[in-house]
């Protein structure tokens, strides 16, 4: 079954105030979604954790970011801070791509983001070892969730843009907003 609620917006009008109310719906399985989204919480204290271990274990002191120059052990910290950090650069356009997709694929956004953030455990845990090389396993699969949802996007927008009725909404929006005629 669809999921659906109401939303109520209050548009402030110079006469009163006027409640607006329009209702959103979801495709079946869109729910699905907050699975990988969830997970991705864990995932990113997990990650944290392992950096405020890696803090007093190899004694990196803030408000260094990465071990300063010439720090005994500063090729294995900054293993584990780098795999934090690379995940943060990416964590949130992943799920927000997840969501987004969801609205036209949401089974498979749901599977891409699963994978996506098991991924990033394994891009964690070997990173942490403290050779850089031992994160490749984790950016592969990382890599399996994030390059389909980055084709379903690639397929959404594609196909809004040939669209007819959509691109006569677009004609007619530069006609009417910047005086083209295309």
């Amino acid at each position: 079954a669809q999921a659906s609620f109401v939303v109520k917006v209050f548009v402030p009008l110079p006469s009163q105030p006027r409640a607006m109310s329009f209702k959103i719906e979801f495709p079946e399985g869109y729910a699905l979604c907050f699975v990988p989204l969830a997970l991705s919480w864990i995932m990113n204290m997990f990650l944290s954790i392992q950096v405020a271990m890696g803090r007093k274990k190899y004694d990196v002191q803030y408000p260094n970011l990465y071990a300063p120059p010439g720090h005994k052990d500063g090729d294995k910290f900054n293993c584990i801070q780098r795999a934090h950090q690379n995940t943060l650069e990416s964590w949130s356009m992943v799920m927000i791509t997840m969501l987004v997709c969801a609205l036209v694929y949401p089974i498979s956004s749901a599977i891409s983001g699963t994978i996506w953030v098991l991924g990033r455990f394994v891009y964690g845990i070997g990173y942490a070892l403290g050779n850089p090389s031992f994160r490749m396993p984790g950016g592969l699969l990382s890599h399996v969730g994030d390059f389909p949802l980055m084709g379903m996007a690639i397929r959404i927008a594609y196909t809004a843009l040939i669209d007819p009725d959509l691109v006569k909404m677009m004609k007619g929006f530069a006609k009417t907003h910047a005086g083209l005629e295309l």
